[in-house]
């Protein structure tokens, strides 16, 4: 079964190792904190079922621990632990379900946990299911086609976990903190070890090897066996004409979308805001008026360190990385919990001036132009009549039977002397309009395999929004592992059949067409906000921003987004108050939500992840590696 964490926050050592040793006796995974401003920062930082608070604690109480608990929207339940009965009445109107009174009956105390934990989990489903995969939460049974699986404790928590999310990729360390506690918790090739034990036992059963499926670079999940296009191996073709003949998944003819012209957007907002820019250099050279006049106050040394944090994303987002750095080192020294003194004038002077020359030496469109250069970001137009399909090969008879078997509206072209085709010269503006929207690469028509793989590293660099499917005869690991190295966006071993190489060329095309996808960006620096709008809509993606996070639910309900994008350090509300109040409405509760932040500190990750993110990119961005982090998000949402 999945093992539950409870959190005790305990000052008395002794009352906290006791419970502690009770509670795991009882199969519960416990961690102590000691005091109340490490069990608040605990609550914050991971996920618990259950919560023991004292009510006398040192450095924060727990009655202010509990109300700051439910005011932030977390529902676990709170059972609270008193010497004093006269407390009850209080720490229940704090939000507390339950009372202990000191000293307690470990059976009392645990029949109480039992009891919460069940009116936590009432709405829990019966049984789990997949496929052909069956888990019963109330007897702890698994079954593979009627067939029962003895499981190790820790092999059921672990495919309990991937049922109850089976939407979700869970990362080793994901894996670690939901089924260990953070003290107990072993290497993460414990849980690939846990990993390869139940797929084991699964196969043994009569189910695939990869039911587990590895997300490579990523973590693992539940593979779905049945073929998304219900289609049988003699049915492919006609499907594949069916599908290509009515386009399904692009634009229709009649109505091709807009590609922008996303530098020049670029540089008209880099214009735009070049003022606010120079505003906050300014209020960060007010901390040295300040300093000269010893009138530094705290809430000028706040604004100049949101200055410089939002200085920090804007200006290496705009193509300006020495600016960022320079930004990014004011922000924390103002952040820091030192004083800041004249000392510090000689430090933040040069750096002050150095973000006035850069905001000064950059026009806009130098800025825009240079950063899609550097970064290489390509959008592919969005196709209106036809799918086109460039086939790098020597073999004919393979060309011949894929043009058999693809419909009128797949174009297919095939290249024979790759050296002199065209393609090596479709890198010209007038070549654009009659590039490919894939690319099949037989690594066997080359001279030798250096060659080729050099190819493919050609084709990544100069189309990377291309994706290309890999055929050769020779397979082993070390040469997909190249492959996949060098951009290759699929593998095929040959021989392989004309309707095998289009059907995967129908699921990767699917994957690539993010058109009409929409993503919400929040984050309180409109600057920013314009700049990743015009990034992502020469991608044909429908992008809503919202600077001011109080209209943030509003703002959700009406843009019914694919991928939720938050900034972390916000006013009113951060971005870790707003997953969160995501994740507990129903309707939302899988909705994808990446973070975009300059705080890299592993707590401030952790309570990422804790709120329920799916994803965090750091600021500055680079274009290219922000757009396709975004598109590969998109691509790995399930359609319903």
């Amino acid at each position: 079964m999945t093992i539950l964490r409870i959190l005790v926050v305990e000052d008395d050592r002794l009352v906290a190792d006791a419970l502690k040793s009770t509670l795991s006796h009882c199969n519960y995974a416990v961690e102590i904190a000691g005091d109340g401003r490490t069990g608040l920062a605990f609550i914050e930082a991971f996920d618990y079922d259950l919560i023991l608070l004292d009510v006398m604690l040192p450095k924060l109480d727990g009655i202010s621990i509990c109300r700051h608990v439910r005011s932030q929207g977390y529902t676990m339940p709170i059972l609270m632990l008193t010497a004093v009965d006269g407390d009850r009445a209080v720490g229940l109107d704090a939000g507390a379900d339950d009372y202990a009174i000191k000293p307690f009956n470990p059976e009392d105390l645990t029949a109480r946990i039992r009891a919460l934990l069940r009116r936590g989990t009432a709405t829990a489903r019966p049984i789990l299911t997949w496929e052909n995969l069956a888990l019963d939460p109330r007897n702890c049974e698994v079954a593979y086609e009627g067939k029962s699986i003895a499981l190790t404790p820790k092999e059921y928590a672990l495919l309990e976990l991937l049922l109850r999310h089976n939407r979700r990729v869970f990362s080793c360390g994901s894996i670690l903190e939901h089924l260990w506690t953070y003290e107990d918790a072993p290497s993460e090739e414990a849980v690939r070890t846990h990993i390869k034990g139940l797929r084991s036992k699964l196969r043994m059963a009569g189910a695939p090897a990869d039911l587990v499926e590895t997300v490579y670079g990523i973590g693992y999940r539940l593979k779905r066996l049945t073929d998304e296009f219900g289609a049988g191996t003699g049915e492919v073709a006609n499907h594949l004409k069916h599908r290509f003949s009515r386009r399904e998944g692009f634009p229709p003819a009649t109505a091709p979308v807009k590609t922008l012209d996303a530098p020049q957007r670029l540089a008209e907002i880099w214009d735009r805001h070049r003022s606010t820019m120079f505003d906050r250099v300014a209020n960060i050279d007010r901390v040295i008026t300040a300093l000269e006049t010893d009138s530094l106050t705290t809430q000028i040394r706040t604004n100049a360190w949101n200055s410089a944090h939002t200085l920090a994303g804007a200006l290496g987002t705009f193509g300006l990385p020495v600016g960022s750095q320079v930004a990014k080192e004011i922000e924390l020294l103002l952040g820091s919990e030192i004083d800041i003194t004249s000392a510090h004038i000689a430090q933040l002077q040069p750096g002050v001036a150095e973000l006035r020359r850069e905001i000064e030496s950059r026009a806009g469109a130098k800025i825009a132009t240079e950063s899609f250069t550097k970064c290489g970001l390509c959008p592919i137009e969005a196709p209106t009549i036809e799918v086109r399909l460039l086939v790098i090969t020597e073999d004919l008879k393979m060309s011949a039977s894929l043009q058999a078997a693809a419909s009128d509206s797949l174009a297919i072209e095939t290249a024979v002397g790759v050296a002199t085709h065209r393609w090596r010269k479709a890198r010209s503006p007038e070549a654009s309009t009659h590039q490919p929207h894939l690319i099949i690469l037989d690594l066997d028509c080359f001279a030798n395999l250096i060659e080729g793989l050099t190819a493919l590293t050609e084709l990544d660099r100069y189309y990377p929004s291309i994706p290309t499917i890999v055929l050769s005869e020779l397979e082993s690991l070390d040469r997909r592992i190249e492959v996949a190295r060098r951009g290759g966006r699929l593998f095929l071993a040959k021989p392989v059949s004309a309707e095998s190489i289009l059907l995967a060329v129908d699921r990767i095309l699917q994957q690539v067409n993010v058109t009409h996808a929409k993503v919400t960006i929040v984050d309180d620096d409109r600057a920013l906000l314009e700049g990743l709008t015009a990034l992502l809509s020469p991608w044909g993606i429908a992008v809503t921003t919202l600077a001011e996070p109080s209209q943030f639910w509003e703002t959700l309900s009406a843009s019914v987004p694919d991928l939720l994008i938050l900034d972390l350090d916000m006013p009113t509300h951060d971005g870790i108050e707003l997953c969160r109040a995501v994740r507990t409405d129903e309707r939302w509760a899988n909705l994808p939500i990446m973070f975009l932040t300059a705080n890299t500190a592993p707590m401030a990750i952790d309570r990422v992840f804790a709120a329920g993110a799916d994803d965090f990119a750091t600021k500055p961005i680079e274009g290219s590696a922000f757009a396709a982090r975004i598109i590969h998000r998109l691509e790995r949402i399930e359609r319903t």
